[in-house]
């Protein structure tokens, strides 16, 4: 799992009313706990966000030092515990903040997330699906994009559709929605509906400044073949070559040129 963008999604999923440019100095004793430690909470996944951990954990211990219950600290620490490769500190944070509220949404999602990624657990579905329930939750295409993955894990494409929709109906940039959805309805043999959502995958560069993988290209280029496209299928192909030369996908497309 690639780490800083699991912090640069929580940045956003904590709903943070605070600018994480605030500086300690407007800190005062009689200023108000609960937003104080949202502050510190700012500041450490700001801190996060750089690379510099050792700030990122002072921030956060001060954070819970003014707030001991502070959901928002017990999840961006599970972050950062992550982070470090501490998988049973993390986990701890996790129930600790689901054991104060086992409805709060950041802290269900990110839990969905570890148990998912780390553990392969059914029960990360089960967490998932609570954070992308909350029609007030800030990061719910995040939370549908992660349950789809959940439910194609356990081989349950329908639901997985489903998810995958909800996160593109709430965010029509999300790549991560549209190219599962070509990759599902391509297995399907619904190649129709498949180049249209893969088109969808192609548009969500412009917003997002993304590029091609690998996988990507390789599913452009079999969507092309399929619908009998020759000129798009050999610049996929040709992609695919000047790219990733040594990738397995490469190899496949060119055993079959």
């Amino acid at each position: 799992m690639n780490c800083l963008k699991a912090i640069a999604i929580l940045t956003i999923a904590l709903s943070l009313s605070a600018c994480v440019t605030v500086t300690e100095s407007r800190f005062s004793k009689k200023a108000d706990a609960n937003k104080a430690a949202e502050s510190y909470v700012a500041l450490g996944v700001a801190y996060m966000t750089q690379g510099n951990m050792p700030m990122a954990r002072q921030k956060l211990d001060r954070a819970l030092e003014l707030e001991p219950d502070n959901l928002s600290a017990h999840s961006a620490m599970a972050t950062y515990w992550l982070e470090r490769g501490e998988e049973p500190l993390a986990a701890k944070e996790f129930k600790i903040a689901l054991d104060l509220d086992d409805d709060h949404s950041p802290s269900n999602y990110h839990y969905g997330r570890y148990l998912m990624v780390y553990k392969r657990d059914e029960r990360a579905c089960d967490y998932l699906i609570k954070a992308a329930s909350d029609v007030n939750y800030s990061a719910r295409d995040l939370a549908n994009e992660a349950l789809g993955k959940c439910w194609l894990i356990q081989d349950k494409s329908s639901q997985a559709i489903d998810a995958f929709e909800k996160a593109w109906t709430l965010n029509a940039d999300s790549s991560v929605a549209s190219y599962n959805l070509a990759t599902i309805y391509f297995k399907r043999k619904r190649i129709d509906i498949a180049l249209r959502w893969f088109k969808r995958f192609e548009d969500s560069f412009k917003a997002g400044n993304l590029k091609h993988s690998a996988a990507s290209l390789k599913l452009g280029w079999r969507l092309a073949k399929a619908s009998r496209n020759k000129n798009r299928a050999d610049n996929f192909a040709f992609k695919l070559k000047k790219r990733f030369p040594k990738s397995l996908e490469y190899k496949l497309i060119s055993s079959h040129q």
